[in-house]
């Protein structure tokens, strides 16, 4: 049975979703299938539980993306009160993949990390302080930077 979760989530974080897992845009958002194996649909699966009623459900507001995925029991539903939480590890999946591609550009070429943040930005059509503020994602990859040379300052000391 094809179930669909509809999540309010920033422009930034929807055109990031599309873009990686291969989504198509419609008039009411972003929609987006996931399969049972991948990473977003093994964390639906584990948090799915038994109602055995219909559970009302919260009408998303801004922008918002629908995450379509297969259960064979009718019964499990994805908790609304889990939606929040969702839609925060859905971040921490962007946050992830961006300082993962930038790391591996920038201790290869060196210099200035933001040239390397803005490719990241443009392959999923993110606009920079439009979508996004662009010094907020700088910031990500530079406190990623700080907790590196931490670990590496105590492991030396």
């Amino acid at each position: 049975m094809q179930k669909r979760i509809t999540l309010s989530v920033p422009v930034y974080l929807q055109k990031f979703l599309v873009g990686e897992f291969i989504g198509e845009y419609s008039e009411k958002g972003a929609c987006l299938h996931v399969e049972k194996r991948s990473e977003i649909g093994k964390l639906i699966h584990l948090v799915s539980r038994y109602y055995p009623f219909p559970v009302a459900v919260p009408k998303p507001a801004g922008t918002t993306i629908t995450i379509s995925y297969y259960c064979r029991e009718k019964s499990y539903e994805f908790p609304a009160d889990k939606y929040g939480e969702l839609t925060r590890q859905l971040d921490e999946i962007f946050r992830r993949s961006m300082i993962c591609e930038v790391r591996r550009v920038h201790e290869l070429a060196g210099g200035d990390y933001g040239v390397h943040i803005r490719q990241f930005l443009n392959r999923y059509q993110i606009e920079a302080d439009v979508d996004v503020d662009f010094e907020t994602i700088r910031k990500i990859y530079r406190d990623y930077l700080h907790r590196i040379s931490q670990k590496n300052r105590k492991i030396l000391a």
